[in-house]
Formats: structure tokens, C-alpha cells, sequence
């Protein structure tokens, strides 16, 4: 599988113009045989940023893509209307499989800084977690502030990580988008947070997750270092960065004992 990350910066008067050829670019790459995926994201903060991500089954397919009438004639369009154009390619990126055996904490980062596409994709996976009804309770705090992350790891018991994480990600749930019967978030923001944390390892990052509900007097902690309004419950924090100290192998953790089946 290769992934590739183009990010393409844009004058603000050409923004929507570049946006259009892109979702024209998007909509028929889709139907390329070896096609995985190909999304078109406006950053959130910065509006004259744009990024492709797409993913092929190999290389053969994608030289085919390179060739294809749609790209041979938007992608140079596009070049003359950016200002900055440039992209990465990652070709072993992990499989699932490999992300859930092998992500666990990391205790220790270097201070290289995580660039906000990443943040923006790790934030990305994050969403797609299962919700009831949809409801996507979760919100999201990038915290990049030394002085605060120095704080977190004072106050949290296993907010170690975070004197060296260049980055954390605060995540809360939403009280008034949780329902009325809004019992199954903390679910939710469980999945959601694995997500992201898994997107992680995929991305070659390490990770901490610090758990900060369902201790109330961590939350109101947390609350309190970040004033947040009501609605706002602080589930977990997540330190993200490059990890600074050769990781030992997970240890095997299955266990058929624990398995039960149930049958009549």
C-alpha cells in the first residue's frame, strides 16, 4: 500500500478554483482500479492551505494514475495556480494488525514538532469512531503551550509523557451534543481516542494516552488549567511526538483462556 500527502498552498483568490479541480481531481481518480482513497481537506487553520491524501494498492497502479487523462491535464493547472506545492510518500505504512500489536506508551520524545496536517489526520481518524445516532460528542483541544503540558504533568499522575510531548491532544465530550441519555460517551471517546492513537503508530509517532475521566477532582483540574465552559468533560489526554528511546517489543498478550464461547 502507498499513501501519498500533497499539500498545496494557494493565493486566497484562487483558493476556490484550486478546490473545484481538486474534488473534479478526487471524483475520478475514485474510479481508478487500485484507487484506496483519494480526499481533498481544506486545513482549519490556515484557509489558503489545501491537502491531498490518496492511497494505491502498488506502484504499478499508481504509474498508471500518473498517466491518466484527468491527471495529465488538472495537476499541471493546479501547479500554475499554487504558490507551493509539495508532497510526501509513505509506502510501509502499518496494517492494522501491526498497529494494534505493536502501539503502546511512550514515556519519551525528542522535541521535533508534529506539523498540523498530521494533527489534522490523526484528528481525522479520531471522527471516524463509532457514535450512537451519530452524534460525534467529541471536541478536540491541541495543546502546543510548553508552560500548560508542563502543568498537565504535574497535575496528572501519569502525565509523565508530557514533559517532553512537543504535543497533546486534550479530548472532551461535549455534554450537549451527548443526549439526553448521553450514557454511552465514554464509549465512544474510548474508540475515538484509539483511533487516534493507532492513526499515530501508523504515522510513525508515539504516544501516551492519559486518562483524566472518570476521576471528577483530574476533570475539574482540567477544567479549571483550561477554563472550560460546562458542557466541556475531559476524558483523556494524549501525548503525541517522536519517541526518543528504542521501544522493547510488546509482550504476548493473548490468552485463550480468556476466551468463552457460549452456546446452548
Amino acid at each position: 500500500m502507498i499513501r501519498i500527502n500533497v499539500t498545496i498552498e494557494v493565493r486566497k483568490e484562487v483558493c476556490a478554483q484550486v478546490v473545484k479541480l481538486l474534488h473534479e481531481m478526487s471524483e475520478l481518480s475514485r474510479q481508478e482500479k487500485g484507487c484506496i482513497g483519494y480526499e481533498i481537506f481544506e486545513s482549519n487553520r490556515l484557509d489558503n492551505v489545501l491537502m491531498i491524501i490518496e492511497t494505491w494498492e502498488n506502484e504499478d497502479l499508481l504509474a498508471i494514475h500518473k498517466k491518466s487523462g484527468h491527471f495529465v491535464r488538472i495537476i499541471p493547472m493546479v501547479r500554475k495556480l499554487a504558490t507551493k506545492m509539495c508532497s510526501q510518500k509513505f509506502t510501509d505504512m502499518a496494517s492494522v494488525n501491526e498497529a494494534i500489536i505493536g502501539c503502546h506508551s511512550v514515556k519519551n520524545y525528542t522535541p521535533d514538532k508534529v506539523g498540523v496536517e498530521t494533527i489534522e489526520r490523526l484528528l481525522r481518524a479520531a471522527m471516524y469512531a463509532p457514535s450512537v445516532r451519530d452524534r460525534c460528542s467529541w471536541e478536540f483541544f491541541v495543546i502546543e503551550d510548553r508552560e500548560h503540558l508542563d502543568t498537565l504533568a504535574g497535575t496528572l499522575p501519569e502525565g509523565i509523557a508530557l514533559r517532553t510531548a512537543p504535543v497533546a491532544i486534550l479530548v472532551c465530550c461535549n455534554t450537549r451534543q451527548a443526549g439526553s441519555d448521553g450514557g454511552s460517551w465514554p464509549q465512544e471517546l474510548g474508540a475515538c481516542v484509539q483511533n487516534l492513537v493507532l492513526q499515530a503508530y501508523g504515522e510513525k509517532l508515539g504516544t501516551t494516552w492519559i486518562g483524566v475521566y472518570p476521576q471528577m477532582h483530574w476533570v475539574h483540574q482540567v477544567k479549571t488549567l483550561f477554563h472550560l465552559s460546562s458542557e466541556f468533560v475531559p476524558f483523556a489526554i494524549v501525548a503525541i511526538g517522536k519517541a526518543a528511546d528504542k521501544q522493547a517489543p510488546v509482550f504476548e498478550r493473548y490468552d485463550p483462556l480468556k476466551i468463552h464461547f457460549i452456546t446452548r
